[in-house]
């Protein structure tokens, strides 16, 4: 295309109607043969947005430690092929500690849980009007606890590594309440489905696997544990 806009106007006028029906004779082959239309060839949409929310359901160690949370995400991104893009997302959620987790120290709390991604999204079928893509990336994982309830003041050894608190000496209950966070890097991978409501406007549903490399903690026998962090958050809303 660059070499032809070179060429001077009046060749462009004589050559239009030919190259016009090589074009769509070229299209139609290809769509024919390999199953793509023009839309997947010379795609007019490259940005990407998205907003949703859900529920979110810890697995193995966090399992035994949190309740069902909930939470949003918000993400952007460009695409740089027909089915491959690239896009940053910001992701909340919330959990409440289980009940039987802390009765013996009487003490009470809550765990959030923050990241940002930079995901890979690929386009296994567009939305005719169902679609499915796969995603997935890197991303840093903001963790906090907060033990907000004391229902004495005893001294007591308390070590849980997945609400970071870890102390092989006797400490007051008191000690033990407060704020712990950790910042770690983690994985996360999965599959969505959308469905084309207006133009390239799509409802859809999702569902990732998030690993968190947490950190290491000594325990109260000796032995070390990490507090890795594993959820799968399903997720609905609007995508652009």
């Amino acid at each position: 295309m660059r070499l032809t806009r070179l060429l001077p106007l009046g060749l462009l006028a004589l050559a239009a109607p030919a190259l016009a029906a090589s074009r769509s004779e070229g299209s139609t082959a290809a769509s024919s043969s390999s199953g793509f239309t023009e839309e997947d060839l010379y795609p007019t949409q490259r940005f990407m947005f998205n907003v949703g929310g859900g529920v979110s359901f810890p697995l193995a160690d966090s399992a035994d430690h949190f309740q069902v949370g909930g939470g949003f995400q918000l993400g952007a991104g460009f695409k740089f092929l027909p089915r491959l893009g690239v896009e940053v997302e910001y992701v909340y959620t919330s959990y409440g500690l289980k009940n039987d987790v802390l009765s013996a120290s009487g003490i009470d709390g809550n765990h959030t849980m923050q990241y940002g991604a930079l995901d890979a999204v690929v386009d296994v079928m567009h939305a005719r009007p169902v679609g499915v893509y796969v995603i997935g990336g890197p991303g840093i994982y903001y963790r906090q606890v907060e033990l907000n309830r004391v229902d004495g003041v005893g001294l007591v050894p308390f070590c849980d590594p997945w609400l970071l608190v870890c102390s092989s000496e006797p400490v007051a209950v008191t000690q033990v309440v407060g704020s712990r966070s950790s910042t770690d890097f983690g994985l996360n991978g999965g599959v969505g489905l959308t469905l084309r409501i207006y133009g390239p406007l799509r409802l859809y549903v999702e569902g990732r696997y998030h690993y968190i490399f947490g950190p290491k903690f000594t325990t109260l026998d000796g032995s070390t544990k990490r507090a890795n962090g594993e959820y799968i958050p399903i997720m609905f809303g609007l995508r652009y």
